[in-house]
């Protein structure tokens, strides 16, 4: 009975855990991401977040020794919307372009507006690697004849780890969707797609179940008693839905972190080729697929609005006001569900009597309208009743924040259920790499004996559920409105 190593390798954090055989975290940390800004965009260093994991372990076989020399296997989630060139040496030739990089969103909106709903239809999402992959090839053309295989952060981390070659790239299947170039019920790359993208089909990576063994770093490392396995691993938000036992079909989840996701578990795939507002994800699990949607960086918008203005969000309101029509876009940066990168924030409707209260109140009720518009698509998109689902699991740094728990609780007339902190995506990792696809009776068992619970439950309350129904409508007519003056302003 050994013990796992599970790495979170996020935008703004790298989680590292040590986790036993029975699932208790012996040890765990949390560094800061270097995110590097220049003329160049803004880009992540592969190198750093390797180097950060070797050095994780490190600590923990410093720490607790005789733990780490039973360490069985070791497991990356990581973002999901990027990609990095390596040559054959596995060596990096194109650093890690993420989602906050946005220099290749007009090649997103080409993609989308002539191919999106194809794409969707073969791969359920936003295209962001291909779009990515595109825009290398035209405008970096010496540094991609020098790349031999496109891979994302996990693979790169964990290939690095057991010292692959480039033949033996890999990519996960959670991550898939966001390539715009697969077809997820066949579990392969779709040709046609990529040749009428231009993109060199060869220079992609083997699919694999997140589950399975890529290799092994040699026991002699880092003084452990047998070899240790390294897993493909699994993208952070759907390890997120794992860790928090979104395993049922009509289980949601809302994702209150950096970005702010919706998520809705089902039991086959679906694509939204039509709307494109919802991704539709295969976990690599048989039977586990989810619907997804970032509604916003809400995170960084949240963090954004308390550094600029100097909130004290400590002093949360007494009561949740009436905003009088006040209403905040917060799609700074671009709309991601549906895609329209042209987006920029907007607050509309200001009046005097409106104070700082107001417009973070605002700020709160934006994410809580656009949940809202999210479920009702993913309802139509599974022709589900409206009673169908009753409650939504929060997780994420916002998910402390009761005011906004409320608020969303009775925008969307759901319970919440605030679960516990813990870190989901390293939980998630540690259920896929103990029990790979039975990871359901794993979760039975973090339940009962209390590593993973609910703190508290939110229920809606009629009458605000009545006020937000006005408000619901005219939230989405002025997003549309908005959108067409930015569509003028930034495409023409």
């Amino acid at each position: 009975m050994g013990n796992f190593l599970c790495f979170d390798l996020g935008t703004t954090k790298i989680k590292s855990a040590l986790i036993s055989y029975d699932g208790n975290i012996i040890y765990s940390s949390e560094e800061k991401a270097k995110t590097y800004s220049d003329d160049e965009g803004v880009y992540q260093k592969p190198e750093e977040y390797f180097n950060t994991v070797v050095s994780e372990i490190k600590e923990i076989k410093k720490r607790y020794p005789s733990h780490l020399s039973k360490a069985e296997s070791l497991i990356c989630s990581g973002q999901m919307a990027g990609i990095l060139g390596i040559d054959m040496n596995w060596e990096v030739v194109f650093p890690w372009t993420y989602s906050v990089d946005t220099r290749a969103n007009s090649y997103l909106s080409e993609i989308e507006g002539s191919m999106g709903g194809e794409i969707r239809e073969s791969s359920g999402g936003v295209p962001f690697m291909a779009a990515k992959m595109k825009w290398i090839k035209e405008n970096f053309p010496k540094d991609y004849k020098k790349i031999y295989k496109f891979i994302n952060l996990t693979t790169y981390v964990a290939g690095r780890m057991c010292n692959l070659s480039g033949d033996d790239a890999f990519i996960d299947y959670s991550v898939l969707t966001m390539s715009g170039l697969a077809d997820i019920e066949k579990g392969r790359w779709n040709r046609k797609i990529c040749s009428e993208l231009g993109i060199d089909i060869n220079r992609l990576p083997h699919i694999l179940r997140p589950f399975e063994c890529v290799g092994y770093i040699d026991k002699n490392r880092f003084g452990t008693e047998e070899d240790i396995k390294v897993l493909v691993g699994i993208g952070d938000q759907i390890a997120g839905f794992i860790g928090a036992g979104i395993l049922d079909k009509n289980d949601l989840v809302d994702v209150a972190g950096t970005y702010t996701v919706l998520g809705y578990c089902t039991d086959s795939f679906i694509a939204d080729y039509k709307n494109k507002i919802i991704s539709s994800i295969f976990s690599g699990i048989d039977d586990i697929y989810y619907h997804l949607a970032v509604v916003a960086v809400g995170g960084y918008v949240y963090s954004w609005f308390k550094e600029k203005f100097s909130y004290d969000d400590k002093k949360n309101p007494v009561q949740i006001k009436d905003t009088d029509g006040l209403y905040f876009i917060p799609h700074i940066g671009g709309r991601s569900s549906p895609s329209q990168p042209y987006y920029e924030g907007t607050w509309v409707g200001i009046k005097w009597h409106h104070d700082l209260d107001s417009f973070y109140i605002s700020l709160l009720e934006s994410i809580g309208y656009e949940f809202n518009y999210v479920l009702n698509w993913v309802k139509e998109l599974n022709v589900l009743r409206e009673d169908s689902i009753r409650e939504i699991k929060v997780i994420g740094g916002g998910s402390k924040n009761s005011i906004w728990n409320s608020i969303k609780s009775n925008i969307l007339n759901l319970k919440y259920l605030v679960m516990k902190e813990v870190p989901f995506e390293i939980i998630g990792s540690f259920l896929v790499a103990k029990y790979g696809s039975n990871f359901k009776e794993g979760y039975k068992q973090l339940i009962k004996d209390n590593i993973i619970s609910i703190d508290e439950e939110v229920y809606p309350q009629k009458e605000r559920v009545n006020f937000y129904k006005k408000h619901i409508d005219k939230y989405i007519k002025v997003v549309d409105k908005i959108g067409k003056i930015y569509c003028d302003l930034n495409i023409g």
